[in-house]
């Protein structure tokens, strides 16, 4: 019976990690709350503000990169290798990674607002000839697919490696292309959840505040399994699964 209630216990230990996987979604979230709202007004009051709403994203990102890397730093080290305090490996994480995270957030935001408004214009503007809004739109595409591909990629570099930024967005590039097919699944699992998302809209409108108070955990903890045996290789871990492992998580 002193097993049941023991701290070591599976069903304990099980239910600590989705706590503390809803309370790291809810940190992101709340660090992240001037991007949500700016994505909001778009989504929900489209018709009152247009296309204009996305000139803030660029300033309304600025904490989403360090919050990102956070995150994955707290979900691997706390919720998967029970290492160290989940609030704690969060801040410092986002404390140590909050120069580099802005700044690659910002210019993230900034391409993907211009991208979005140059779509938006080569698909509904009457002034534009039919042949050059086709090439617009699948230049659109493939900026697209090459900023989605490198973003992946770079939160959870940036939460394991000492980069400066230049190095950061290369890097992060580089492993998009040399582990593709795994790029191609996180890609995938994200666009699905956009379009998942704007599909059902008017099915979950009464349940939205209940996906940034889970998502971001539940997606940081999917794509680790993805990632991890690829800075498993870089760093020279051992297999994570080990007893008898010795690992440098991270640096402590």
């Amino acid at each position: 019976m002193s097993k049941f209630f023991s701290v070591d216990n599976k069903f304990f230990s099980t239910v600590n990690k989705i706590v503390d996987l809803l309370w790291l979604s809810f940190l992101w979230s709340l660090i992240s709350l001037p991007m949500i709202f700016v994505l909001g007004v778009f989504l929900f009051e489209y018709d009152k503000v247009g296309l204009m709403i996305l000139f803030l994203l660029p300033v309304s990102v600025i904490t989403v990169g360090p919050a990102s890397a956070a995150l994955y730093y707290a979900v691997v080290k706390s919720v998967r290798r029970e290492r160290s305090y989940a609030t704690k490996c969060f801040f410092h994480a986002f404390k140590q990674n909050f120069k580099y995270g802005a700044l690659s957030s910002i210019i993230f935001g900034a391409v993907s607002a211009m991208l979005i408004i140059d779509y938006f214009w080569a698909t509904y503007s009457e002034s534009v000839d039919p042949n050059i809004a086709g090439l617009m739109r699948g230049a659109f595409i493939g900026i697209a697919i090459f900023v989605l591909f490198t973003l992946v990629w770079v939160n959870p570099l940036l939460s394991r490696f000492e980069l400066k930024l230049k190095d950061l967005i290369k890097n992060a590039l580089i492993l998009a292309i040399k582990n593709v097919f795994r790029t191609l699944i996180m890609a995938a699992f994200w666009v699905g959840l956009g379009y998942a998302f704007w599909t059902f809209l008017d099915y979950i409108y009464q349940y939205i505040i209940l996906i940034p108070l889970i998502l971001p955990g539940v997606s940081a903890l999917l794509r680790s399994f993805v990632i991890e045996p690829v800075f498993k290789r870089i760093t020279g871990d051992p297999n994570e699964d080990s007893d008898t492992e010795v690992d440098a998580w991270y640096a402590e």
